[in-house]
């Protein structure tokens, strides 16, 4: 009786994972697909609504100490997705890269952040959104004209 019991719990804690694990499935192939209608849905309207988004993304990335460097340039930073492309010279960075430049002041004092990033489905930007934030965040100005930025 016990080791039915016992048998019984090991089925049902075992279908609950499995389904479990299907869910899981579902919502990252969900994920994946809203991520690819962004993509194709991006306008020129976007930039100003997704310059707040961009920047809680590269402090949630903690891009300074996270992040490489582009090689031989002083305080710009690439996020992975861009290194790679860098490391293998490649043409294009690929829709996802993302760099991050700190400009500063002669008295070494930050002055503003360029973020480029690439988001693809905009023919106009080669895929490309681009904002100026000050130190703190605050959106200084979102680019309309972004050129193609190679590796």
């Amino acid at each position: 009786m016990r080791s039915t019991v016992l048998l019984l719990l090991l089925v049902l804690s075992a279908s609950f994972i499995v389904t479990g694990c299907k869910q899981g499935e579902e919502v990252v192939e969900k994920s994946e697909e809203m991520h690819q209608e962004a993509e194709q849905k991006f306008d020129a309207s976007m930039p100003d609504k997704l310059a707040p988004e961009v920047w809680d993304l590269i402090q949630t990335e903690n891009y300074k100490l996270k992040w490489n460097t582009w090689p031989e340039k002083e305080n710009i930073y690439v996020n992975p997705v861009a290194s790679e492309a860098i490391s293998k010279d490649e043409p294009e960075f690929p829709v996802g890269s993302i760099i991050v430049r700190e400009k500063y002041a002669a008295d070494k004092t930050l002055q503003k952040i360029n973020v480029a990033y690439r988001v693809g489905g905009n023919e106009e930007t080669d895929g490309w959104f681009a904002a100026d934030y000050a130190p703190d965040g605050e959106v200084m100005k979102v680019s309309k004209n972004v050129i193609n930025i190679k590796p």
